[in-house]
């Protein structure tokens, strides 16, 4: 099936601007991403979620 824009068919899909783009909006994301995962990670420790406090305090 053919765009229904001709536009589209001749530059988004074709050349160097489109990779570049993704590759911009591929490292932001994962700085993003990483910064929300580290930041769960700490909350669930040093927060106490999921009991992982009583549980370091039982060992102890």
């Amino acid at each position: 099936m053919d765009p229904l824009d001709p536009a589209l068919q001749s530059t988004a899909l074709t050349g160097v601007k489109p990779l570049l783009t993704l590759a911009i909006f591929v490292g932001v994301g994962s700085f993003f991403l990483g910064a929300l995962v580290t930041a769960i990670r700490r909350g669930m420790k040093e927060d106490g979620w999921f009991k992982f406090n009583q549980a370091k305090g039982k060992q102890d």
